[in-house]
């Protein structure tokens, strides 16, 4: 048990930072950014293209993030070219469609062959119960907590922080100031595809590196994002922590293991009923 728990701390990393960046999205643009991860995927393919072709794996990634940003941008404009006054459904309607438009496009561009990935951050960093603690794991939990307390500090200290947070709660009148909304949104969308990016370029070489296996990876980042409502910063990074610990104490029960990729699902479903349970009731009465 204490070996599974201790494996699961990168999948507790990635679904927190993951589940961060979409509840970040949720907050500012209003929207459930179910395509971000498959921009990520974008640039750990672009990454792996490049280091195939004899680039330097640093140069690669770089390149590699600035792909999964680009994406970003083009689902960014999308959404606000043509669905910025759609309501939540539609959004979200959308945002789902770009996620399975970005899975198709992949296959086409790069085929659907699992990639041998380098893996730059595979040193030990310690051995707990006969597990050995890797430095991706320790990265990634560590950027889990350093993109939540960024974007807090930025949300609540500084004059930008202040723009971005009108423009989520007041865009209109954000725009009658003078305050360039549309510009502010995409390059919202931008960032977050680059952060995904370089949350993949690390979970990618340790995790089966298909595409639509990596794109999926927005399930327990959504069943962390809603631990937090879709509001709170420390919901989704405490929900996703504890979801990797979660599978991994599960990975470590032969009797339980095959269920563990249901566990994000549960989640979401008992948190879904969990928040309708109030008018249910009133329902009922």
């Amino acid at each position: 048990m204490l070996q599974g728990v201790v494996s699961g701390l990168a999948g507790g990393g990635t679904f927190a930072a993951l589940g961060l960046l979409l509840t970040v999205m949720y907050r500012l643009t209003a929207t459930v950014n179910l395509a971000i991860a498959a921009t990520g995927v974008v640039g750990v393919y672009v990454m792996a293209l490049l280091v195939q072709a004899g680039w330097p794996y640093g140069v690669a990634a770089l390149a590699g993030i600035v792909a999964g940003a680009l994406a970003s941008v083009c689902c960014g404009l999308i959404m606000t070219r043509w669905f910025a006054t759609g309501g939540p459904q539609i959004r979200t309607a959308v945002s789902i469609a770009q996620l399975i438009g970005l899975i198709a496009l992949a296959y086409i561009c790069f085929g659907d062959e699992p990639r041998v990935l380098p893996n730059p951050a595979d040193g030990r960093v310690a051995t707990v119960a006969g597990v050995t603690i890797t430095m991706g794991s320790v990265i990634l939990i560590a950027l889990a907590v350093l993109i939540g307390t960024g974007i807090h500090v930025l949300l609540t200290r500084t004059s930008l922080g202040l723009r971005l947070r009108a423009m989520a709660e007041r865009p209109i009148t954000t725009e009658l100031l003078g305050i360039g909304t549309r510009a502010l949104t995409v390059t919202v969308w931008g960032l977050s595809g680059a952060l995904a990016s370089i949350v993949l370029l690390l979970v990618a070489p340790v995790r089966s590196s298909d595409i639509l296996s990596l794109s999926m990876l927005i399930v327990p980042a959504c069943a962390a994002a809603l631990v937090g409502g879709l509001r709170l910063l420390s919901g989704a990074l405490l929900g996703g922590l504890g979801l990797g610990l979660l599978e991994g104490a599960l990975a470590g029960s032969a009797t339980v293991q095959q269920y563990r990729d249901v566990v994000p699902f549960v989640v979401i479903l008992f948190i879904l009923v969990w928040n309708q349970r109030g008018e249910v009731w009133d329902a009922a009465r």
